[in-house]
């Protein structure tokens, strides 16, 4: 056992997540099943963090308990017993001591533990795919990777994501690319990504094409909700228009479209 613990530990030590995640929204598949956990998980130094006690109760753990004394957080799960300390990288497995390279973190009030740590030792796989991370012990096999856009879609969606949504949360970011991408989809607009951003049939589309911010580089959060959105995630549906009232001189698409919903400081339009 000792030994099996060892070789994972040192895996643990080698392997890292994909690094163009933001810290939001990752999906989680757990033999298959997709899991949301209550409160967002979150990377730091190529580690994805998740609170203790979703990852805890995923894996079927038989007790999530708290040490206050010293700070530690105690998973148990049948034979094997987790002792993991707060800001430490010492844990001990079984009353056996080992050293991590991502300590147990608290962020706001949540105690989170690196998902690959306590999965691997578990003996559960962890594979990425898709920007998702899928967790299994029973041999589900996760989706082969698929690209479904090209280095060009991902370059000019995740600008003008930036350029129009860079101080919206992770749902208005995912929001704007999706009117992006239903206009693409749709016969009254250009069939590209670039051909929608910078399209002028009726005037300038996005400010940003036109002020030069479209040209900034992105930031990861940006590139991670463009991603997800040309990977499928949607949660504006067909809608082709937004805009921030509050900014807008134009307010056209308030009196001749259908209002779909508000996301933060943008208003969304079919």
């Amino acid at each position: 056992m000792k030994k099996i613990l060892v070789t994972m530990l040192v895996i643990l030590l080698a392997w890292s997540t994909p690094t163009a995640f933001a810290s939001s929204n990752i999906p989680i598949y757990v033999n298959g099943q997709l899991l949301t956990p209550d409160v967002s998980p979150y990377i730091e130094n190529d580690r994805t963090f998740v609170p203790i006690r979703f990852i805890g109760e995923a894996l079927s753990a038989s007790s999530i308990d708290w040490d206050g004394s010293n700070r530690a957080a105690i998973l148990t799960f049948n034979n094997t017993t987790m002792y993991l300390p707060i800001d430490s990288r010492h844990v001990s497995i079984n009353g056996q001591s080992y050293t991590i390279d991502a300590p147990i973190r608290i962020k706001s009030n949540r105690t989170f533990v690196p998902i690959r740590l306590i999965s691997e030792i578990l003996g559960y796989n962890v594979q990425w795919v898709n920007h998702s991370a899928y967790i299994s012990n029973n041999g589900y096999a996760p989706p082969k990777e698929e690209k479904k856009y090209s280095s060009e879609d991902i370059y000019w969606l995740s600008r003008i994501v930036n350029a129009e949504a860079g101080s919206e949360p992770y749902e208005g970011k995912l929001a704007v690319a999706n009117v992006i991408i239903n206009r693409k989809n749709s016969s009254e607009f250009p069939n590209t990504i670039k051909g929608v951003v910078f399209d002028t049939n009726y005037g300038v589309q996005f400010t940003p094409t036109s002020d030069g911010s479209v040209y900034n580089t992105p930031s990861e959060a940006s590139i991670t909700a463009a991603t997800h959105a040309l990977n499928g995630q949607n949660n504006v549906g067909d809608a082709l228009y937004f805009l921030n009232p509050a900014k807008s001189t134009n307010f056209w698409i308030m009196h001749n479209r259908p209002f779909y919903t508000q996301i933060k400081n943008h208003h969304f339009y079919g």
